[in-house]
C-alpha cells in the first residue's frame, strides 16, 4: 500500500519517493530495495492492466496474485510460500540420492538452519512421476547462487574483493559462482517405457531457470551434469507445469 497514491486513483510509484516515514526510508533508500520496489510494481501493475482494476484493487482484490507471481520469479517474501501447483503436489517424487522434498515446499532459498533444498552428485538424477500421463509445458529451477558469500569467486585476481564490489569497465569477467549448476538434462518416460532425452541444458548461468518443454509422460527426470566448480549440484526448486 505504500506503492501507490493515496488521492490519485491510476499512480503507482517506487524507488525513494515511496510513502515511508523519514526513519524507514534511511533503509527503503538503498538500491537493491529500491529494484525490488520496482519489480513489486512493475509486477502490480501488469496484474492491473491484466485485471483491468486501479493500484488499490490489486491490494484489495488480488495480492494473492501478486505473491505469487513475484515468488514464481523468485523474488523473496518472508513467511509467504510460493505455491508449485497440483502436477508437482500430487506427483512421486524420488530422487537417486539425497531428500527432493524441499524441491516442492516453496521456499527457494536457505532460511535460518533450513537449507530447503537438494545436493546430489553430478549424474544422479530427481525424478517426477505421475499416475497417468501428464502434459508438462514448463520445468521452473532455482540454482543455488551462493547467496552468502563474502567474494567474487572464480577470478584469481579479484577474489578477495567483496561479493557487492564495483565492477570497473576494464575488470575481466571473474566467472559464476561455483556451485550454480551449469549444464543439466531432462529425461521423459515414452509410451515404451524408455527413457528418452527431452532437452539439454549447456551453460546456464542464470540462478532462476524456466525450460519450456511440450511432452505428456508418466514421469520426468532432471539430471545434473555439470556445475561452475562445485563437486555437487545443488538445487532449491524444481517444479513441473
Amino acid at each position: 500500500r505504500c506503492l501507490y497514491s493515496k488521492n490519485i486513483d491510476n499512480l503507482f510509484f517506487a524507488g525513494r519517493n515511496i510513502s515511508t516515514t523519514h526513519a524507514a526510508l534511511s533503509s527503503t533508500r538503498v538500491m537493491a530495495t529500491c529494484a525490488i520496489l520496482g519489480q513489486a510494481v512493475g509486477t502490480a501493475a501488469s496484474i492491473a492492466v491484466q485485471q483491468d482494476c486501479s493500484p488499490r484493487d490489486v491490494y484489495l482484490n488480488h495480492i494473492l496474485l501478486l505473491k505469487q507471481t513475484l515468488m514464481d520469479d523468485d523474488c523473496y517474501l518472508p513467511w509467504n510460500t510460493r505455491d508449485v501447483g497440483d502436477i508437482s503436489k500430487d506427483a512421486l517424487l524420488a530422487a537417486s540420492e539425497g531428500d527432493p522434498l524441499p524441491l516442492r515446499n516453496g521456499t527457494d532459498r536457505p532460511v535460518g538452519k533450513t537449507d530447503n533444498g537438494w545436493a546430489g552428485s553430478l549424474g544422479s538424477f530427481v525424478e517426477y512421476r505421475f499416475d497417468q500421463p501428464t502434459q508438462i509445458n514448463r520445468c521452473r529451477f532455482v540454482f543455488d547462487s551462493d547467496l552468502e558469500r563474502d567474494s567474487c569467486t572464480g577470478h584469481e585476481k579479484y577474489k578477495t574483493l567483496p561479493m557487492l564490489c564495483n565492477r570497473f569497465y576494464n575488470m575481466e569477467p571473474f566467472g559464476f559462482p561455483q556451485t550454480m549448476v551449469k549444464d543439466f538434462d531432462l529425461v521423459y518416460l515414452d509410451e515404451d517405457g524408455e527413457w528418452k532425452l527431452l532437452k539439454q541444458v549447456r551453460n546456464n548461468y542464470q540462478r532462476l531457470c524456466f525450460v519450456k518443454v511440450q511432452v505428456t509422460t508418466k514421469a520426468i527426470r532432471f539430471i545434473p551434469r555439470e556445475t561452475w566448480g562445485y563437486e555437487k549440484a545443488h538445487v532449491f526448486a524444481w517444479d513441473v507445469r
